[in-house]
């Protein structure tokens, strides 16, 4: 029997002969296993046993390469170590126009082309490439990408290290350690308003002078399948358009209501920094500044938004080769949110940070709309701040098999670390996906959300022991591009890098209590914490993840502050009854309202929505009491948390829209939801509304009246209008 074993799932198994003779192991994570004696098996053996020889030499002589590369201080030594290797002098002699062109465009361009000759894609990427037709254009563009890789990889060896890491994980080399064992950790409960979460979230305003913002939007986002209407031309996840705006203004729109929280406490203006790590998959990094210019930078100073671009990576197949659209044309993938701290370091995003006085930072995904609700995050970066901590997880509840990664603590001997393990390393560690409660759906450990909380001069000196946190590399279906059009669909992986692993620096001792002191997990509700809009929805297959089953959770939460607000609501839908005729009711709000709950909670107090109404409120001013809609409501202040300056700078002031409605009855022919479809897009028909649109610094008041019908009432910058 011959048998090829390895971690990968798509390892295969090849079984011969009838009787057991022969049994090795090879620390590439392949077995073979002879059952005969017969002189053809004999001699099979020995020219498995002689492949597999090769086979672990050849990955032996490119650690030692890349080690080499990763301690040479100088680019003539880097050159000595390369052009010493056979294969980088017989690739020439194919191509002796190669290094006259090389040699112009500079030494880092030498080197990065060496290495690919020398982990053996360098004649995959030339194939029918000779030197009449030759791209130089493409040529130059691909050694741009391979400079970037080879700099950003530099500390194991460029992208031969690279390489040789991919190959280490393919082949089911790195395991689990042994003696170690894992816990779910000890958490800050969230779930419920107590005084302790009271005081945190008061810390969280206080403290947000000390914070920065820090947004991993870089990603493929291939799932989404989002493309521009007309061209086709595919779209970052930041162009998602959720609920009307992007992604991206969604998480600006939630730090300015924070900002506003501690503006309306101290009578100060607050403009958090926000560092963006971009990148150049899909157009990534001009779409992200496309969106920021096109809304005036959200109201903030332009220099008060930093971008940083991660380099794009080779996707590999099974065996390792780089996947390949055409001549010179690897297919680039990022290479995970884990680049985001040792790029903020190398392109000076911390002392950028730290010059404008921010020692800490609030770390957020672009793909989770809801995580600004109520006093999550306020409550979350509070406890970071005054508690001093390095690092910090803000964790919920993880439904079994989901694509989700955990939290856990971490004991071996004598010390314990509070990290995350990603859900496709369970079986690497022994992580076993079994449930809380024996028949309930959620799992024992609780979701890593990717909403972070970090210290920057604790995690900047962390990268210097682990400049690529938790590498990984997640084999699975991918498609790809040809160069010809040709639309490819093959298993693909990059190697990986997770940026919550950089807490794997964060060791301590361990105590009686098994609980860390200088980094923290909260747990909080999950459709308060986590829903995300990953991929788009197919019909007839699952929702999780996809734009409509956020949009559902968020209703849920809406829901659930009504109910709060003394509100009567109709009954709740399911998912797929809210999948066919739309949601019970719509409520959606500008975060400046609260965002904290206990403040919405003051402004808008009792009332009834009937079956299918729609409540928008664009405003933050607002008093509602003993509201009855049955139809449209839509009100919005153009001013909602002050005005914008000559420079297009908003100014956080009272100076706003304000509307008090009191025991008013609103009854019209609303949205027609049929017509309504995709409803998180909220582009909804209606046959009739009430609108109430406050110019500048305006007023509307309604009291003891009955608006049956469409209506809309404009008022005007100082004006007052009351019905």
């Amino acid at each position: 029997m011959i048998g090829f074993n390895s971690q990968n799932k798509s390892a295969k198994k090849l079984y011969i002969a009838q009787k057991f003779r022969f049994v090795r192991y090879y620390s590439s994570g392949i077995r073979i296993v002879i059952l005969s004696d017969a002189p053809f098996f004999a001699i099979l053996k020995v020219a498995l046993v002689f492949f597999i020889f090769i086979l672990e030499n050849s990955q032996r002589m490119l650690r030692n390469l890349s080690n080499q590369l990763a301690v040479s201080s100088t680019t003539d030594d880097q050159h000595a170590i390369l052009d010493s290797l056979n294969s980088v002098g017989e690739f020439f002699k194919v191509h002796p126009y190669l290094p006259v062109l090389l040699s112009e465009l500079g030494p880092k361009y030498e080197i990065a082309f060496k290495q690919i000759v020398a982990i053996g894609q360098a004649k995959r990427l030339f194939s029918g490439v000779n030197e009449e037709n030759l791209n130089v254009e493409k040529l130059s563009s691909l050694l741009e990408k391979l400079v970037a890789i080879d700099h950003f990889y530099r500390e194991i060896g460029g992208i031969t290290g690279y390489q040789a890491k991919v190959l280490q994980l393919l082949r089911g080399s790195s395991v689990g350690e042994s003696n170690v064992n894992y816990h779910a950790p000890s958490f800050v409960d969230m779930t419920k308003e107590s005084p302790d979460v009271t005081q945190s979230v008061e810390w969280g305003i206080d403290t947000l002078d000390q914070m920065a913002e820090i947004y991993p939007l870089g990603g493929a986002a291939d799932r989404l399948h989002l493309v521009e209407e007309g061209s086709g031309q595919e779209l970052p996840a930041a162009k998602l358009a959720f609920a009307k705006i992007t992604l991206l203004e969604h998480l600006i729109r939630d730090l300015q209501a924070r900002e506003y929280l501690y503006f309306q406490k101290y009578g100060v203006q607050l403009i958090t920094p926000i560092a963006i790590m971009t990148s150049y998959e899909k157009n990534n990094h001009a779409h992200i500044q496309q969106i920021c210019e096109n809304a005036n930078y959200f109201g903030r100073p332009p220099d008060s938004i930093r971008f940083f671009t991660q380099p794009l990576v080779p996707a590999v197949g099974e065996n390792g080769d780089w996947c390949i659209a055409g001549p010179l044309s690897p297919v680039f993938k990022p290479g995970g949110h884990g680049a985001i701290w040792k790029l903020a370091r190398d392109e000076g995003i911390f002392s950028w940070l730290k010059g404008l006085g921010r020692t800490k930072a609030l770390i957020r995904q672009i793909n989770n709309p809801i995580a600004g609700l109520d006093y999550g995050l306020l409550a979350f970066s509070g406890m970071g701040c005054k508690g001093e901590m390095k690092f910090g997880f803000a964790s919920c509840p993880r439904l079994l098999k989901a694509a989700e990664g955990v939290n856990v603590l971490v004991e071996k001997e004598d010390q314990i670390v509070l990290t995350n393990i990603e859900y496709c390393d369970f079986k690497k560690f022994g992580i076993k996906d079994l449930p809380l409660v024996e028949g309930e759906p959620y799992s024992r450990f609780s979701s890593n959300t990717n909403i972070l909380f970090a210290d920057l001069d604790a995690v900047s000196e962390a990268i210097d022991t682990c400049p690529f946190p938790g590498l990984l590399l997640n084999l699975k279906n991918g498609t790809y591009r040809t160069d010809s059009g040709e639309k490819k669909q093959m298993p693909m992986a990059r190697l990986e890098s997770t940026m919550q692993n950089i807490a794997d620096v964060f060791v301590e001792k361990k105590g009686a209590q098994l609980k860390t002191e200088r980094t923290y997990v909260t747990y909080n509700l999950r459709h308060k914490t986590i829903s995300t809009a990953k991929k788009a929805y197919v019909e007839g297959g699952a929702l999780q993840e996809t734009p409509e089953n956020c949009f559902y959770d968020l209703l849920f939460a809406h829901r659930e502050l009504l109910l709060a607000c003394g509100f009567q609501l109709p009954p709740q839908r399911t998912l797929e009854e809210y999948m066919e005729k739309g949601p019970e009711f719509l409520l959606l709000y500008h975060p400046s309202l609260g965002p904290l709950y206990s403040k919405i909670r003051e402004k808008l107090i009792e009332g009834t929505l009937h079956q299918g109404s729609e409540l928008l409120l664009e405003i933050a001013d607002l008093k509602i009491s003993k509201l009855v809609l049955k139809g449209s409501l839509q009100i919005k202040a153009e001013q909602v948390m002050g005005r914008r300056d000559n420079q297009g700078v908003l100014q956080y002031s009272q100076k706003v829209g304000k509307c008090i409605l009191e025991n008013v009855r609103i009854e019209n022919a609303g949205v027609d939801w049929s017509s309504s479809k995709p409803f998180w897009k909220t582009n909804v028909k209606r046959n009739e509304t009430v609108q109430i649109i406050l110019k500048g610094q305006s007023t509307f008041i309604a009291r003891n009246v009955h608006l049956k019908g469409s209506y809309t009432y404009v008022v005007e910058d100082g004006q007052v209008m009351e019905i």
